[in-house]
């Protein structure tokens, strides 16, 4: 499998900025609060994750060579 770089520098920026807001926010206020951003962080990906791997999963149907193709 082939990666595209700039997709994930994209990738490594978005994390770091995601690790640095949960890390700010826990020294601003109380640890509860940091943990609790992260824990919405970590589902929001998630739910991209399985909503994108889905997507993903129906169109590999359709390419040659992907599961179930037909041709």
């Amino acid at each position: 499998m082939k990666f595209n770089e700039a997709a994930v520098f994209k990738w490594v920026i978005i994390v770091g900025i995601a690790g640095a807001s949960v890390i700010g926010s826990t020294l601003l206020t109380r640890p509860l609060v940091g943990a609790l951003w992260g824990l919405v962080l970590v589902i929001a990906g998630s739910a991209y994750g399985i909503r994108w791997s889905r997507e993903w999963w129906r169109n590999a149907r359709d390419r040659p060579g992907g599961p179930g193709h037909r041709g």
